[in-house]
């Protein structure tokens, strides 16, 4: 394709971006295909420049100097610098002095600089929040519940409490000098308490010895999908102990809500059962007086495959958009976080939370350690030691947590059966 054919679509792409800022799912996808072609019309323009300084005279003639085309700057890779500190850190084995070297010898020149306050507790280090901003940049596209774009709140004290409307006040009409009846609020509160989620890398120590752009966003990608998994499970199902979150499927028990959006599956799973099941779970936010202006449903793998392949009696699929990731005009991500093994071994469950009612609070700083003789578990839950391994483990600690400005915002569908 021409460089005049890319820049065209690239036009036509920043239009569809302007037309799409209410879509958060379509905005990123435009936003990625924007950032390809800027990729390709660069290379374009390079291809250009080659060319004209193959076909350029070694001494030009004064004012007749070819014009090389602006090069498009390409979008900077996020989270590159915190991988990059990392791989420096665990390399100097935790020593800042000799990371700041090991930074140096890198190419990462100033990678440290004016950042005296690293050092984080027990001899762990504290990530700027500059540098933290960028991996929780990543986190909240990576976690199911943070794509959602819920309402993100900081923690700087390591707690925060909100006021939650249980019962919203009513109004009258009155005749003249009538008094007003006094219909107050009920509220309740929305506690937010640092919980602190650690993550454990290990990395090869062959890798720390390599200064590359690809070795630290494979450090990058290994940290965040570790931490997002977990981080997924506590804020869907989290049963809220001393150390861990309260997640949206808990926060209704026991409330006032539990009766009217904790539902159960009507019956064997149909067309029919399926597209009632799915209405009272919209419903339930309705009644509560929802706006249901930022919902998405939240489902195992299994569930969304059900829902992609049911057909109509004529065989035609019965929710075409499910295959782009909607579901009766609203967005859907599918998790392994929801179970599918509850009740009698095959049951799961089905959310629907509008997030612009849904808080998540964070601490802007990520705090690192670095050890080379720690033990941890891996995947299997098989006890490895980094030493002998000749590894060296990075454990990352990060903290948040989850609450409601309005308890009915989620309602939950349970005993789901659907592709069992």
């Amino acid at each position: 394709m021409s460089i005049n054919a890319l820049r065209t679509q690239r036009a036509e792409r920043v239009t569809a971006l302007q037309a799409a800022v209410d879509d958060a799912d379509a905005f990123a996808k435009i936003e990625a295909e924007i950032a390809d072609l800027d990729g390709r019309i660069a290379r374009h323009e390079k291809a250009l420049q080659a060319v004209a300084t193959l076909n350029q005279p070694a001494r030009p003639a004064e004012g007749n100097a070819a014009t090389v085309p602006a090069q498009a700057r390409k979008p900077e890779d996020k989270g590159l610098k915190f991988g990059a500190m990392m791989r420096c850190i665990a390399a100097a084995n935790g020593n800042r002095d000799v990371a700041v070297a090991v930074a140096e010898g890198w190419g990462h020149s100033g990678l440290f600089a004016q950042q005296s306050g690293l050092s984080g507790p027990a001899g762990s280090f504290l990530v700027p929040e500059e540098v933290s901003g960028e991996l929780i940049e990543l986190l909240r596209p990576a976690s199911v519940v943070m794509s959602f774009q819920p309402v993100f709140v900081p923690l700087p004290s390591g707690n925060l409490t909100m006021n939650r409307i249980n019962v919203g006040t009513t109004a009258s009409y009155m005749g003249e000098l009538a008094d007003v009846g006094a219909t107050g609020a009920q509220l309740g509160q929305v506690r937010l308490n640092s919980r602190k989620l650690g993550a454990l890398v290990p990395i090869s120590n062959d890798l720390l010895k390599t200064a590359s752009t690809a070795a630290d966003a494979m450090v990058r990608d290994d940290m965040v999908m570790s931490m997002t998994t977990r981080m997924d499970l506590a804020f869907i199902r989290g049963a809220g102990t001393q150390f861990t979150p309260l997640g949206l499927r808990n926060q209704l028990v026991g409330s006032d809500f539990a009766a009217t959006n904790i539902l159960t599956m009507t019956a064997a799973p149909s067309l029919a059962t399926v597209t009632t099941d799915l209405g009272r779970l919209e419903l339930a936010l309705m009644n509560a007086n929802i706006p249901m202006t930022r919902c998405g449903w939240i489902m195992a793998p299994r569930t969304y495959m059900f829902l992609m392949n049911l057909r109509d009696g004529n065989g035609n699929y019965a929710f075409p958009e499910v295959q782009q990731m909607m579901l009766r005009g609203k967005p859907i991500r599918f998790t392994t976080n929801v179970p599918i093994n509850l009740g009698g071994g095959t049951e799961s469950e089905l959310y629907l939370a509008d997030f612009a009612h849904v808080v998540v609070g964070e601490e802007n700083n990520i705090e690192l350690a670095i050890s080379t003789e720690a033990a941890y578990r891996d995947a299997g839950n098989n006890l490895q030691a980094s030493f002998s391994r000749d590894e060296t483990v990075v454990r990352a600690i990060a903290k948040h947590d989850i609450g409601l400005r309005h308890l009915p915002a989620v309602a939950i569908l349970t005993g789901v059966t659907w592709g069992a």
